[in-house]
C-alpha cells in the first residue's frame, strides 16, 4: 500500500524540469529580495543645492523609512575655501551595519560659509545611507561653485 503513493511522489519529482528546484516547486523557497523593492540612491536621499551669499546651501530629502548617517557625510572644498560649519547631531541609531552611530531622518539642511572660490570650485559632498535590509555604497557628488562677488 506505501508503495503506491512513493511511487506516484517519486514519478511527479521525476516529471519537474530539471532547472526547477524541489522547493520551488513545493512553493517553499523564500523569495530573494530584488532590487526593485528599494528605492534607487538618487530618489532615496535627495540632495539639493543653492550657492547664496550666505553660502552653499545643502539639503537631503530621505524618503520615508531610509536615513543618512552623520559620520558617513561630509563636504569638501576643491579650489575653494570653506569658513567654519558643523553638522547637526542627528537622531542616535543603532543597526546592524554601523552599530550605535547618528543619523538623520527625513530632512537634512545646512549652509556651509564660501570664503573664497577659485577658477573650478567644487563642493564634494559624500554620504552614505540605509534602509532596513540594505545599506547603500558610500555616495560622491560634485557640485560646482561660481566665483564670489
Amino acid at each position: 500500500m506505501l508503495r503506491m503513493p512513493l511511487l506516484l511522489l517519486t514519478t511527479a519529482l521525476i516529471a519537474l524540469p530539471s532547472q526547477a528546484g524541489v522547493l520551488d516547486w513545493l512553493g517553499l523557497r523564500p523569495k530573494p529580495v530584488t532590487s526593485s523593492a528599494f528605492l534607487p540612491v538618487e530618489q532615496a536621499f535627495v540632495l539639493t543645492s543653492k550657492q547664496t551669499p550666505a553660502g552653499l546651501q545643502l539639503e537631503f530629502a530621505m524618503a520615508p523609512g531610509y536615513y543618512l548617517y552623520r559620520h558617513r557625510l561630509s563636504v569638501s572644498p576643491i579650489n575653494a575655501r570653506f569658513g567654519d560649519w558643523a553638522l547637526p547631531d542627528g537622531t542616535a541609531h543603532e543597526d546592524e551595519y554601523f552599530g550605535k552611530t547618528r543619523v538623520y531622518y527625513q530632512s537634512l539642511a545646512l549652509t556651509v560659509p564660501l570664503q573664497q572660490v577659485m577658477p573650478n570650485g567644487e563642493a564634494e559632498i559624500r554620504y552614505q545611507g540605509c534602509t532596513t535590509g540594505l545599506c547603500y555604497p558610500p555616495q560622491q557628488v560634485s557640485i560646482p561653485l561660481a566665483p564670489l562677488r
